[in-house]
């Protein structure tokens, strides 16, 4: 076999032993690129890699749409090591014969911890506890926080994210809502979970918790309208994509104490660098961390590049998500 030019671009990889070890034994070319940028940029630094990549292997933030595409005429595969694909023009992939390939399912029980997390540490006022005593205050000038046992877990999305973190919600004893497009009855019975058209989700929870994926059916899916049917007193946690909820809405909802609070791991523009949300005590904000930890990091990698190497092999890759025009049935 001849082999191959693989560009990889991230920001990662590049120290994750395991997939760089794969990468090496494979007999390709590799080149990589050690940041997240667009392609673009690269284009517009005049690097030729991108040009004569076979396959990519890239990270997140990378705005992959028709014009980065036509960078790349010779790519036979972008191997992302993300669950998500919105930052990928799968149609015009598609047609060019471009197989896309993710990471779903690798890193979700630490994407469902971390949910889990973040919503103990709004909830029970962790983070305001802490500001209170490095300023030298004691407990008493911290607001009371919520009980979590007994409380409602409203569910936005049930995918593989959204079931690990309604098991780990069942066994704190909450009642369970979820609002999705495809019910599970046999999931819903054996967590107990009742399902709801979005309205009600949002109007019954004491915590509303995202999970769906983004598509343009979802973008901005909770709007100023679905927030303003929460109560003063409920909570909001977003791990899953930040275009999917109107952010200048809930930071007003923030702003005037129309809910509680909120912990927000990702937003509408990555990097977040300024927001009406850093001048908020009750909003807990992480930089699109979910998923990252040292096993998921090196797992996801590693999916990535055998799902690269693997159509490069003329094999069908596990993890394809789209349908690439002259593929093998």
């Amino acid at each position: 076999m001849t082999p191959a030019e693989i560009l990889v671009i991230s920001d990662s990889l590049y120290t994750l032993p395991k997939a760089v070890e794969t990468l090496h034994k494979s007999g390709h070319s590799i080149t990589y690129i050690n940041d997240l940028v667009s392609f673009a940029e690269i284009r517009a630094r005049g690097l030729a890699d991108i040009a004569h990549a076979d396959a990519i292997v890239m990270g997140r933030v990378m705005g992959c749409d028709m014009a980065a595409l036509d960078c790349a005429p010779r790519a036979r595969v972008i191997a992302l090591h993300t669950s998500g694909t919105d930052n990928v023009d799968l149609a015009t992939a598609s047609a060019r014969g471009i197989a896309v390939t993710n990471c779903k399912g690798v890193n979700a029980e630490q994407c469902a911890e971390f949910s889990i997390g973040l919503m103990l540490a709004l909830t029970r006022q962790i983070r305001r506890g802490d500001i209170a005593i490095r300023a030298g205050r004691w407990a008493a000038d911290t607001q009371g926080s919520m009980d979590v046992f007994g409380a409602t877990f409203g569910m936005i999305g049930l995918g593989q994210i959204g079931r690990a973190a309604a098991r780990r919600a069942k066994a704190f004893g909450m009642d369970i809502l979820c609002h999705t497009r495809t019910p599970d009855p046999v999931i819903g019975a054996e967590l107990g979970i009742t399902y709801l058209p979005l309205d009600a989700v949002m109007k019954r929870s004491d915590v509303v918790n995202v999970f769906a994926s983004l598509n343009p059916s979802t973008r901005h899916m909770i709007g100023a309208r679905e927030i303003a049917l929460m109560s003063p007193h409920a909570y909001f946690v977003n791990i899953a994509r930040g275009e999917l909820v109107d952010e200048a809405a809930l930071t007003l909802a923030l702003q005037t104490g129309h809910i509680a609070g909120a912990a927000l791991d990702v937003f509408e523009t990555e990097p977040l660098t300024e927001s009406p949300l850093f001048a908020l005590d009750n909003v807990i904000l992480t930089p699109h961390q979910a998923g990252l930890t040292h096993r998921a990091k090196s797992d996801a990698a590693v999916t990535a590049v055998r799902n690269a190497l693997a159509v490069l092999s003329d094999e069908p890759p596990p993890n394809l998500v789209n349908f690439p025009a002259g593929a093998k049935a």
